[in-house]
């Protein structure tokens, strides 16, 4: 039996986009209201995939380090949501 090919590359934050980060644009406002996170607090995104959580949360006030298994995500996060609390 032949391995399936893969169709999508897991390491490209324009296909991360495409199926998560469009999605967490629209939920981090709700996690925000109930994370109770207070302006000034220092906050670890894991995982943080293409940064929209670790931008919302800077944003909010706290200051952020995001770390993701994925480099590829990592420079897409520095390239669409860099912000002075990350």
């Amino acid at each position: 039996m032949e391995a399936a090919e893969l169709r999508y590359s897991w390491a490209d934050p324009d296909v991360y986009e495409t199926f998560i980060g469009r999605w967490s644009e629209h939920l981090a406002s709700p996690f925000l209201t109930r994370a109770d996170i207070a302006p000034g607090s220092r906050v670890l995104d894991v995982a943080c995939g293409t940064g929209v959580l670790s931008k919302a949360l800077a944003e909010a006030g706290a200051h952020v380090i995001g770390v993701d298994a994925s480099e590829g995500y990592l420079e897409g996060a520095r390239r669409r949501r860099s912000h002075p609390n990350i």
